[in-house]
């Protein structure tokens, strides 16, 4: 998984789907806060102001929520088949 780019917010949610069942969500007033086997990761961004239904997150996001929550090789593996 490179450093740079984006990820549609729907691919993200798959990949957690795929490498980390049972996650949850909360949507917060600036971010998502995405939670997974006891961990937590609190800044996962909305996106640009406006309609946010399927926007693009940076994949530095990606990659730092990924560590946080331990899914980093399936999560680079997932994303790369895409």
């Amino acid at each position: 998984m490179g450093s740079f780019g984006t990820i549609q917010l729907s691919d993200l949610w798959a990949m957690l789907e795929h490498c980390a069942p049972g996650y949850t969500r909360k949507l917060m007033t600036h971010n998502w806060k995405v939670m997974y086997n006891g961990l937590t990761y609190p800044s996962l961004p909305l996106g640009p102001h406006g309609r946010r239904k399927n926007v693009a997150i940076e994949i530095g996001h990606v990659k730092q929520m990924a560590r946080t929550l331990g899914i980093l090789p399936c999560a680079a593996e997932f994303l790369r088949l895409k």
